[in-house]
């Protein structure tokens, strides 16, 4: 019997193995899907380069324990990307309108670090544009869903830098020593027993002396993963308090480049909706549109063909036909919110309930352990956060099972 079940293969339960792996504890990590990486993903293969399927940016980056691991692996970070143009319904907007709009936007995200009351972000900031853009990029719901308490508490330092090579990719080379077993979805977690906790797959039981949960608060609030008995009543609520944004990416192929000498990120405010482009990164033949929020799960629930027809629409509206007729054919399309071990792309607190992800984190009973990108109040909705739940998930669960002593696998 292994002393833990890590149920989940994203970049919280791959951080928890290797943790556990460092302390000599056994464990066996089950997945459901085919590959690791959860919503840390890069596919190689499809558009010839790396395509991050979800995160793609290292945050805070000199405060990012994913730096230095890229370092080591000789994973390519871009150090000095460049800034994001600006554009509202199909226009770039001039260098004397940007600025302002950037100013009008980095005074809203001020307001909020400076909340003292947890209600909606939407009572603080007036919400129109390109700023309602900005935070929707961020969150994937609208200011009005959104704990201002809980958006302060985010640290957020200096740029965001691309990885070139795929953060997704990172987040797998770290785990390259953790055996995963995959297509093997938890159904049924029965935590009754005095001394151990019983997993249940398709595939067969596990029992071990605890666990460690890291699926999305997608995951928990829906009936796909059953708990047995039920959760406690305050952690339900913690994960209802604790809902999932909508962030959908889709990824195109080209011939050439129809950008002009305009190159990186570009936000915009779409007729009210928020949409984010990354034009030919590293130079590369490749497209990415990423929309936010409702918009982004109606379009995504809509196919492929749609996705493709609205980017196609959008970018032409901004730089002309030649875009048409420099696509491929071959694209890449990621939908979070269909996705059945996802539901979404983050989790989000509601207005007044900033504490929801301290009480996520909580262990219950010292047998069910949690972890991934909702439980960390720091760095919620970041790979790294997700990195790091994982890591003291481990460490918890360790101290849980053997108190002081050293595990005797060591």
């Amino acid at each position: 019997m292994p002393d833990v079940v890590i149920v989940g293969a994203g970049a919280a339960g791959l951080a928890a193995a290797r943790r556990l792996q460092d302390l000599g504890v056994s464990f066996v990590v089950l997945e459901a899907r085919p590959r690791i990486g959860g919503r840390a993903f890069t596919d190689t293969e499809t558009l010839g380069a790396p395509v991050d399927l979800g995160g793609h940016w290292l945050h805070s980056p000199t405060l990012n324990p994913l730096m230095p691991l890229a370092e080591r692996y000789g994973i390519r970070v871009d150090r000095s990307p460049g800034p994001a143009r600006l554009a509202i319904d199909g226009r770039l907007l001039s260098g004397a309108e940007a600025a302002a709009t950037e100013t009008g936007i980095a005074d809203g995200f001020a307001r909020i670090a400076a909340a003292r009351d947890d209600g909606a972000v939407s009572d603080l900031v007036p919400v129109d544009g390109l700023f309602e853009a900005a935070f929707l990029a961020k969150q994937g719901v609208p200011p009005a869903e959104s704990s201002s308490i809980d958006f302060a508490r985010y640290v957020w330092e200096g740029d965001d830098w691309p990885v070139l090579d795929g953060l997704g990719a990172l987040v797998a080379r770290h785990a390259r020593s953790v055996p995963v077993e995959l297509g093997t979805p938890v159904t049924r977690i029965a935590w009754h027993g005095r001394d151990h906790v019983a997993v249940e797959t398709p595939r067969g039981t596990v029992e071990a002396r605890a666990v460690i949960v890291t699926v999305p608060t997608g995951v928990l609030a829906g009936d796909a993963l059953r708990f047995d008995p039920p959760l406690p009543g305050w952690k339900r609520q913690a994960v209802a308090d604790l809902p999932m944004g909508s962030c959908n990416k889709l990824s195109l192929g080209l011939t050439g480049n129809p950008f002009g000498d305009v190159a990186g990120p570009v936000l915009m405010t779409d007729f009210g909706r928020s949409v984010e482009f990354l034009l030919r990164e590293d130079g590369r033949d490749i497209v990415t549109m990423m929309v936010n929020g409702a918009f982004a799960k109606d379009l995504a629930a809509a196919g492929a063909p749609a996705m493709i027809d609205y980017a196609v629409g959008r970018l032409s509206a901004l730089f002309g036909s030649a875009i048409r007729s420099a696509l491929t054919g071959r694209h890449v399309l990621a939908d979070w919110d269909h996705d059945p071990w996802a539901a979404g792309c983050y989790a989000v607190a509601r207005p007044g309930a900033a504490a929801a992800r301290a009480v996520l984190a909580r262990p219950v009973e010292d047998r069910l352990f949690f972890a991934g990108e909702a439980v960390h109040d720091r760095y919620m909705g970041d790979v790294h956060g997700a990195h790091l739940s994982g890591e003291a998930a481990a460490g918890d669960a360790a101290r849980a099972i053997f108190g002081g002593k050293a595990a005797p696998h060591s």
